[in-house]
């Protein structure tokens, strides 16, 4: 019985400090970005990330030190991580229409008197059903309401064998189907949602603002360039260009039908 409480003390204690371990420098981010020294906090958290890993709430004040820093680029590109490990989280998302809001206000400064559109295309009615399934909600959210499901499946299966009672059986039956199909469906948005988290198809701007050219090549040439996007702004990447070492060079990227061209791989960063 000693033992049995010694072994619990040590646990306890090694969870203790580990918890402490996991994040030991939050606080001193977040008094900094409290006192107005936003670079500072900005050190900190990706001191953080990169020794212990990211989570929601991490990027999240990461992409709020950016953003007051004015860094739209980075700022974006925290809150579009975030929202890919918490899909649902209000914060993030009401942060993220303000941004996009700011970067699209930038980009339209930049038409110089052209009158283009500088939102993302927007989704036909497919794609809506996957943004809601896949990019809304969390992969474990859908997981969990198919455990849920599936117990109630369980309940059915020991009510129909048994039970004697008819119309108990009858529920049993025909409840456990209707459960089992609606755990499989919600098992199928759990892998939609978990393959989307995965999904790299997208990045945001990083550079000031990035000149989208025809070709894959560095030139000043005006009918070479196919726009200009500012920093913060996200696009879809539709191919990439390779050196002999396989390094990317180069992207090419699409806003919308009116900003598609080639980027330099250095301008972007990955979703």
């Amino acid at each position: 019985m000693k033992n049995y409480r010694r072994f619990i003390t040590i646990l306890t204690i090694g969870v203790f400090f580990c918890g402490i371990k996991a994040n030991p420098n939050i606080g001193a981010a977040d008094s900094a970005y409290n006192a107005g020294n936003y670079l500072k906090a900005i050190e900190i958290y990706s001191e953080v990330a990169e020794n212990y890993g990211v989570s929601a709430p991490l990027l999240f004040n990461m992409g709020n030190a950016f953003m007051q820093e004015g860094d739209y680029g980075n700022a974006m590109l925290c809150y579009q991580k975030a929202k890919k490990l918490d899909p649902s989280n209000k914060r993030i998302n009401a942060n993220l229409t303000y941004l996009t809001g700011k970067v699209e206000d930038a980009n339209k400064a930049e038409q110089k008197g052209k009158r283009k559109r500088v939102s993302e295309d927007t989704p036909n009615f497919f794609q809506n059903i996957h943004k809601s399934v896949a990019t809304d909600i969390s992969s474990n959210m859908w997981a969990g309401w198919a455990a849920s499901f599936f117990l109630l499946f369980s309940g059915c299966v020991i009510l129909y064998l048994f039970t004697s009672n008819v119309i108990l059986r009858k529920t049993g039956f025909f409840g456990g189907f209707i459960f089992l199909g609606i755990s499989m469906i919600f098992l199928v948005c759990a892998y939609s949602g978990a393959a989307e988290s995965e999904n790299h198809e997208y990045g945001v701007i990083l550079s000031f603002k990035t000149v989208l050219k025809t070709e894959p090549v560095n030139t000043n040439q005006e009918e070479n360039q196919e726009g200009v996007l500012t920093r913060g702004t996200k696009i879809r990447i539709i191919s990439e260009e390779t050196d002999a070492e396989g390094v990317v060079n180069w992207y090419k990227i699409r806003l919308n039908s009116d900003y598609i061209g080639w980027v330099e791989a250095k301008d972007i960063a990955i979703i």
